[in-house]
């Protein structure tokens, strides 16, 4: 039975406890009989959560380090009640086991955002709040790169145009991914995650009175937790340690930092009661996992301002804060054991090197986190965008946190042995990145498939100039369709990044000649002929041989399509893609109708224009999957623009052209450490 494996709390810490403290009135259950010394404390990240949820999970993780593992509890195991209260579970682990020792709890904020999403008058559209981030990226490149800055007005609009083919495009790939849900393959809410987490940031980073109730929150569970605990182990304190994903990462390092720096916090909704942050020298651990805290100290200034961080270390290792005037300083028995992980193909969470100098520069030492020991990234998931929610189900992750500072802190259950760190599995990372692109590539291979079965059912094998034998029909589409790739792969490349002379557009040359000479080798000449009939003059003002002038007039034609959208300002990469598609409507056009209208057909016509209504819908969705997927790894997975960002951050101008494509590799030398 459930209850033979796993109790409850049973004793209770009345208001009347918290009221003593200055607190909000708060129901806290702990553990009676046992000797907890540790609890860890889960804190949410963006989405619809359900209370209780993230320390279930929390909790299951470490339930895998017995063997057998114990089992998973249900919700209501871990939930007391209404919304604010807090309790301490505990697992009923063998006696010898160390989560003997080991509670676990819950800070709950997603109640704040859902009631300001469910007014429907606060939050910004989302694209209207892209544009605003990228004006404030703007603003901070221009505040803090002075010498000689690369980019430009135009490289900003650019940026602020591929935000919107973004969200477009997810919603977009929403639509595929029903589909894909329908057919029982697999189930992935990828809309959901972007306009959970551009919600949660705005609350979290724009909204101040939203902010200060969600970090309020965060500071009243610790106190409320601690207090209850010194109440029934009477001259005993708890080591805390916090398990942080998302944006719970931000609401928690803020306030880590304002409990360190003795700020003085208040709930708004109980103005003049300040709220107990004394229990930041109980913290020992903190585990971020997809951690967006970077973006937010680069854009969001305004919520750091005030954190007086200056510290010191004491012989005996412990950490010791300047203070403020009027503030008695505070102190450490020792760092902070901080670790990070992400996954490469995690939108949101990336290395923490702004959050390593941003410490530095306040001459803050109560972190023992160093970008080349402590922050892990990893090729671990399969699906980019989801990853930010595979960590739940990784116990590699959450076993190295539990090893390398849960368990190490003391002696109960210390191991002489290194905590192992999770690795990334073979082939994950190749397979993560080249997804998308086959994804894209098999929409412009269905899209010819679509068109050209239906213009073979209208024109009959009598009525046509060419009669493809039934053996050569996939190798044809297959040729077509990869031409029809390299067009969009080389029109779209050089409108999708900073452009520095003709690499780009070298580069994008090199994509259509390597899509397009299969062509030119397998392709028919009477498939060739019997397509470009309006354009075999190109073929002869090239002096195309006579026996490939078809095939030839076909890739000269492809080629002019390919380049129309470099014609088009790079800050407008919509437009460029609207170009390419009217040059390819044009094209397609001029060689279908013809051959239609000499065809004496036996079968409807209608067909064909529905054909070509969802070829050009398959080729569009290939352009859009192609740039989300382009955008994703150059910016995303290669961190360019978390790496630029970090760069500003420090004063240095960093443009894509300079900065390491590679995620995961060394930092430079540059980099901050802090001890």
């Amino acid at each position: 039975m459930a209850a033979d494996i796993a109790k409850q709390v049973e004793v209770i810490a009345t208001a009347a406890g918290a009221a003593e403290a200055g607190q909000q009135s708060t129901t806290i259950g702990l553990a009676t009989g046992l000797q907890i010394d540790k609890i860890v404390v889960a804190i949410h990240g963006i989405g619809s959560q359900k209370r209780s949820d993230t320390i279930r999970s929390v909790a299951r993780r470490f339930g895998d380090r017995e063997e057998p593992p114990l089992p998973v509890m249900p919700l209501g195991y871990f939930t007391i009640g209404k919304t604010g209260d807090v309790r301490v579970s505990y697992l009923d682990a063998p006696d010898d086991s160390p989560l003997k020792h080991v509670g676990f709890a819950e800070v709950f904020w997603a109640d704040i955002p859902r009631m300001v999403v469910k007014e429907e008058d606060t939050l910004e559209e989302t694209k209207a709040w892209g544009a605003s981030v990228v004006s404030r990226a703007h603003a901070a490149y221009n505040k803090k790169v002075k010498d000689a800055p690369n980019l430009t007005a135009e490289d900003f609009m650019l940026a602020a145009n591929v935000v919107d083919e973004i969200i477009e495009t997810v919603a977009v790939m929403e639509n595929l991914f029903a589909v894909l849900d329908k057919m029982g393959v697999f189930k992935f809410d990828l809309a959901p995650l972007l306009r959970d987490y551009i919600g949660d940031v705005q609350i979290v980073a724009d909204f101040k009175l939203y902010r200060e109730k969600i970090v309020a929150r965060f500071h009243m569970a610790i106190a409320q937790i601690v207090l209850a605990f010194q109440k029934l182990y009477p001259g005993r304190s708890p080591e805390i340690y916090i398990v942080a994903h998302s944006e719970g990462t931000v609401v928690s390092f803020l306030g880590l930092l304002q409990a360190m720096s003795g700020q003085v916090v208040y709930d708004p909704d109980a103005p003049g009661v300040a709220i107990d942050t004394s229990w930041i020298g109980l913290v020992r651990g903190f585990m971020t996992i997809g951690s967006p805290i970077d973006k937010h100290l680069v854009l969001w200034e305004g919520m750091w301002q005030g954190l007086s961080l200056a510290s010191s270390r004491g012989s005996d290792g412990s950490v010791v804060f300047a203070g403020t005037s009027g503030v008695a300083p505070r102190a450490l028995p020792k760092p902070i054991q901080w670790r990070n992980y992400y996954d490469f193909g995690d939108p949101i969470g990336f290395r923490l090197e702004t959050a390593v100098a941003f410490l530095q520069k306040r001459h803050c030492v109560a972190f023992d986190f160093q970008i080349d020991k402590h922050d892990f990234g990893f090729s671990r998931y399969w699906l980019p965008g989801k990853a930010h929610n595979d960590y739940w189900n990784d116990p590699e992750v959450f076993g190295h946190f539990i090893e390398d500072v849960v368990m190490r802190s003391t002696e109960v259950g210390a191991s002489a042995v290194p905590a192992t760190p999770p690795t990334s599995y073979p082939l994950i990372g190749l397979a993560s990145t080249s997804v998308p692109y086959a994804l894209s590539a098999a929409l412009h291979v269905t899209a010819v498939f679509v068109l050209y079965k239906a213009v073979t059912a209208f024109v009959t094998p009598e009525d046509s100039s060419y009669r493809p034998p039934p053996q050569h029909v996939a190798l044809e589409i297959a040729l077509l369709g990869l031409l029809l790739w390299s067009i969009t792969i080389a029109a779209r490349l050089p409108r999708l990044v900073k452009t520095n002379g003709l690499r780009w557009h070298l580069l994008a040359l090199s994509a259509f000649v390597l899509g397009a000479a299969p062509s030119w080798l397998w392709l028919p000449e009477p498939l060739g002929q019997y397509l470009s009939q309006p354009f075999l003059r190109l073929a002869t003002a090239v002096n195309a041989p006579a026996d490939r002038a078809g095939v030839a007039a076909v890739l000269l034609t492809a080629a002019a399509v390919a380049i129309s959208g470099w014609w088009v300002p790079r800050g407008r990469p919509r437009i460029g893609r609207k170009v390419l598609l009217g040059c390819g409507i044009v094209v397609v056009l001029a060689m279908m109708i013809g051959r239609l209208y000499e065809a004496e057909a036996h079968h409807p016509a209608w067909p064909v224009l529905l054909a070509g209504m969802a070829f050009l819908y398959l080729w569009w969705l290939g352009i859009l999957l192609f740039d989300l997927a382009f955008v994703w790894h150059r910016y995303i997975r290669s961190s360019v623009a978390i790496r630029t960002l970090t760069q500003w951050d420090l004063g240095r101008d960093a443009s894509a052209e300079v900065m390491p494509r590679l995620a995961g590799t060394k930092p430079s030398a540059h980099t901050a450490k802090a001890r």
